[in-house]
């Protein structure tokens, strides 16, 4: 520990600055996390790939850093893929400026061994160049089994471009999508991603992840999800055009991604980057600047407003944070009954003022209000908003909230609704307890 707000069991660098998760891949049994990484700062400087191991998703061994910068740019976001022959292939855009200063972005590859020691430059780099767009990146490839083909996704500014390839060298644009679909703000689309789930009456539905900077539902930068088809050619929207879905609430989960296990699963994992880029580049650290939020599984389930993805840790992270007895870290699970107009409200941290409050609005409907105090030297961080959601049919309403030394993750609904919130308290060891109260 050489922080104060270091978390215990999220992931955070030793040192240096972090932000998207990149090239999340399981290889022999092993999670692998790289993450974009200045090593010699805290700042968003010369971007690289960081790179974390672990066997549990929730104890993390940092490893030498993956990816430096080349002649062609510095590395921002991508992806990794394990090969039919086993070879590990990784992906990222290659950032650059060219003489007028404006920012210009190319897909590389990188050769890995299994081991994810190894690292390779693609000599004939780049494999995608850019088509003449000022935001061309984040390349997520998955492996389409229908077409029997690669895609790749990236973001193309406030769309998402769909790309072809049997070698991953050689790349054929295929569609794009985005454009009169879901939220937009005044900044892109960014870090997509694609994966097919299993509906409950046994069809297949493809969900696309794409991080909105800025303007997403809570104030900032956020994570929303497409239900749909994807033929291997193009995705298609399966709800009106104007419907916004949010893979969580809070302010601090960006750029979420999951894991490539060769083979496929049908519980994938997603990670993501517990900050936003409102304040992320105010964050009251010293060592280090940023955290990775923890797994969830994802899923799809009926509910009453609709087919939806829902999201549960891991076994294996819940039994640590219900078995810690590190100070300032654990998890507290609640079962709330509640008759309209009633409110429950949480208090974190031993303060005076609760974090957030359930309110039964309708016999049918609930809200979670969440606020948050103004931190000195953090602008725009203040925030006091609600999420409207569907009260369970069977009248009792599951909250779990994971608390990290600050970092705050509430889960509700059966994991249909997620909220995940930084906070940074004058003490994060002091216990951090929940306070109920209906009134």
């Amino acid at each position: 520990m050489t922080e104060k707000y270091r978390p215990n069991l999220h992931f955070s660098p030793c040192a240096g600055w972090m932000n998207d998760p990149n090239g999340l891949i399981r290889v022999d049994g092993v999670w692998h996390l790289f993450f974009q990484h200045d090593p010699n700062s805290i700042s968003h400087g010369p971007m690289h790939w960081g790179h974390a191991s672990s066997t549990d998703l929730v104890h993390w061994a940092e490893q030498p850093v993956a990816l430096h910068p080349t002649e062609l740019g510095t590395c921002y976001s991508g992806s990794a893929v394990e090969a039919a022959d086993g070879e590990i292939k990784l992906f990222y855009t290659a950032h650059s400026h060219t003489p007028e200063g404006e920012d210009h972005q190319v897909q590389c590859l990188v050769h890995a061994d299994r081991s994810l020691r190894s690292y390779a430059v693609e000599p004939a780099n780049p494999v995608v160049a850019n088509p003449g767009l000022v935001v061309f990146r984040d390349p997520k490839v998955i492996w389409h089994e229908p077409t029997g083909r690669w895609v790749m996704l990236i973001a193309e500014g406030q769309s998402i471009g769909f790309y072809g390839s049997t070698d991953l060298k050689s790349w054929t644009y295929l569609s794009s999508f985005g454009d009169g679909h879901g939220r937009h703000g005044c900044g892109p689309w960014e870090c997509p991603d694609l994966v097919p789930l299993t509906a409950p009456n046994g069809d297949t539905v493809w969900v696309l992840l794409v991080g909105l900077n800025t303007g997403s539902y809570a104030p900032g930068s956020g994570t929303q999800y497409f239900l749909g088809q994807f033929d291997g050619m193009a995705f298609g929207n399966a709800n009106l055009p104007e419907t916004e879905l949010w893979l969580d609430y809070g302010r601090d989960y960006y750029a979420a991604q999951t894991f490539f296990e060769r083979g496929g699963t049908d519980k994938p994992t997603v990670m993501a980057w517990a900050s936003n880029w409102l304040y992320a580049r105010q964050t009251p650290t010293e060592a280090f600047r940023g955290i990775m939020s923890l797994p969830r599984e994802l899923r799809l389930v009926e509910s009453p407003d609709g087919l939806r993805v829902a999201a549960h840790a891991p076994l294996a992270a819940r039994q640590a944070f219900g078995a810690t007895d590190r100070r300032g870290t654990g998890r507290f699970d609640h079962i709330v009954t509640l008759t309209v107009g009633e409110e429950l409200t949480i208090t974190l941290f031993g303060e005076d003022q609760p974090h957030f409050i359930v309110r039964r609005t309708t016999i049918r409907r609930g809200a979670l209000r969440t606020m948050r105090a103004a931190v000195p030297g953090m602008d725009q961080f203040a925030h006091d908003y609600a999420v409207d959601f569907a009260w369970p049919e069977r009248g009792a309403l599951d909250i779990t909230v994971f608390i990290d030394r600050g970092l705050v993750e509430l889960g509700a609904a059966d994991g249909l609704v997620w909220i995940t919130n930084l906070f940074f308290p004058a003490d994060p060891e002091a216990e951090a307890r929940v306070d109920s109260m209906k009134r």
